[in-house]
């Protein structure tokens, strides 16, 4: 009896059906821009900057409502011969008014336009820039991409994550 009561009790098992988890939501929304004259250049380090924001796991590229926009610039460094030498990748990521902000500016009743600008002037929009080098090949240029999220993860994602 018992044999036949451990494969049923098996089968049994099996056969629950699956609960499916929810997706999470994703903690931050960037927008991403790339400035480079190369558009089939462009297309890929947009790619490369995609991939490696989507791979931290919590972030979703968008443009509609970011919470932040990641701009990206990739200057393609050449001898006098003109040949490729190195790639330079500059990032600046910047974020937008926190939801509220300007209404707790005109709710707190100021008096001139120089109170206003005083109180925007104080939130920071730029939060950081990264400049790196990178050599001459595609490989080096996505190793850039790369060590870019990185920082970017870790010197302003990762705050917003703790302080959450």
């Amino acid at each position: 009896m018992i044999k036949y009561l451990l494969p049923a009790i098996f089968l049994a098992f099996c056969l629950q059906p699956a609960t499916a988890e929810e997706p999470s939501v994703p903690a931050f929304r960037i927008a991403i821009e790339v400035t480079v004259p190369d558009e089939d250049l462009r297309k890929r380090v947009e790619m490369y900057l995609r991939n490696e924001l989507r791979g931290l796991g919590d972030v979703e590229i968008t443009d509609t409502n970011p919470d932040f926009k990641l701009f990206a610039m990739v200057t393609e460094i050449k001898t006098g011969g003109g040949g490729h030498i190195a790639y330079v990748l500059g990032t600046t990521i910047t974020s937008f008014f926190p939801d509220g902000y300007v209404d707790s500016i005109i709710s707190s009743r100021l008096r001139n336009i120089e109170e206003v600008a005083q109180k925007l002037n104080a939130l920071a929009v730029y939060e950081n820039q990264f400049i790196s080098v990178a050599g001459a090949t595609e490989a080096d240029l996505i190793k850039t991409v790369s060590n870019s999220v990185a920082n970017i993860d870790a010197h302003i994602l990762q705050a917003r994550r703790i302080n959450e």
